[in-house]
């Protein structure tokens, strides 16, 4: 598992409140972080009592709250690490299908196509090549092995892939996808989902709104054509093409590029990163080129195009350490 960072994100009760969180929620909060807790933390507790239906409103929070942090993708991936340490032993064979109230055991093929309805469920899988079909609400999925494939349609899911080149498609809203390993192919189209991958060579292709999309490792390539996505891509030699409007883009790793033909919000660049960003001169489409270290682009500072298409740092954010 990962050693937790030094800059944990850490919520306590006055931040619950101010996400106006039910009255089960919060008294649950103050019986096991009576003092706060660290995010790593908290989720774990909840993913260990299977309160999966009180685990977007967190996860929504941190990802408003702390995106653009320098310690955020390093404790995405360790919440992620520790769904999958929690959802049982590593040596467990097989597929194992926790439902609640009801428990069953799935038999081990190598596909299985499974409609969860509304209920809850806990799945784990360590076999290679496996097929999963599912719809539903309040999911929890992990698939070990490789070359295994996640297809859902269900809302408030957590699709876990830790194996080479696994693959998950996605149409439900306020999702989470977590990728590991290397060479992972994600496709969403839904709404309010939180994508992060952490393994070389990964693909994305987004077409929701109001997504986070993170990418940690190198040569990542992500497309997006929703509106209002944040995109933070921290990997060497990675490519972000963007088509949506009103998105913030970070490319911070090394000789990193973007490509934006929607309205842009804000842009990061790393070091040797370039950026191609499209605007509209009142009687065509243009587009201004920048590249770090050349008309005071600097890497790690986000800026926004102001009337006259020239780029304004925002001082107050930086991307240097992501």
């Amino acid at each position: 598992m990962s050693v937790p960072s030094k800059e944990n994100i850490r919520l306590t009760k006055k931040d619950l409140r101010q996400l106006h969180v039910s009255t089960s929620l919060y008294r649950w909060f103050l019986r096991y972080f009576p003092n706060g807790g660290t995010y790593s933390a908290i989720h774990s507790e909840l993913i260990k009592q299977r309160r999966t239906q009180w685990i977007e409103s967190l996860i929504q929070y941190i990802y408003l709250r702390h995106f653009r942090e320098v310690s955020f993708a390093k404790q995405e991936q360790e919440v992620i690490e520790n769904i999958l340490f929690l959802l049982g032993n590593e040596q467990q064979q097989g597929v194992t299908l926790q439902r609640l109230p009801y428990h069953n055991t799935l038999p081990t093929s190598e596909n299985i196509q499974f409609s969860t309805e509304w209920h809850q469920l806990i799945l784990k899988s360590q076999q290679l090549s496996t097929d999963l079909a599912l719809c539903g609400n309040n999911n929890i999925v992990a698939f070990s092995g490789d070359e295994n494939s996640i297809a859902n349609t269900g809302y408030s899911n957590q699709l876990m892939v830790t194996g080479f080149a696994g693959k998950i498609a996605n149409t439900g809203n306020q999702c989470r996808i977590g990728s590991l390993g290397g060479r992972s192919r994600i496709s969403n189209s839904g709404n309010d989902v939180k994508i992060y991958a952490a393994g070389n060579g990964v693909h994305i292709a987004n077409s929701g709104m109001r997504n986070f999309i993170t990418a940690s490792q190198d040569r990542a390539k992500i497309t997006n054509t929703g509106d209002l996505a944040q995109i933070n891509v921290a990997g060497k030699n990675a490519v972000a093409i963007n088509t949506g409007d009103n998105c913030k883009i970070t490319v911070s790793g090394d000789n990193s590029i973007c490509i934006s033909t929607g309205n842009i919000e804000q842009f990061c660049l790393g070091k040797g990163g370039s950026a191609v960003i499209a605007y509209h001169d009142g009687n065509r489409t243009r587009f201004k080129i920048f590249y770090e270290g050349e008309d005071d682009i600097v890497a790690g500072v986000y800026y926004y195009l102001d009337e006259n298409q020239q780029p304004v740092a925002e001082k107050q954010f930086s991307a240097n350490k992501i």
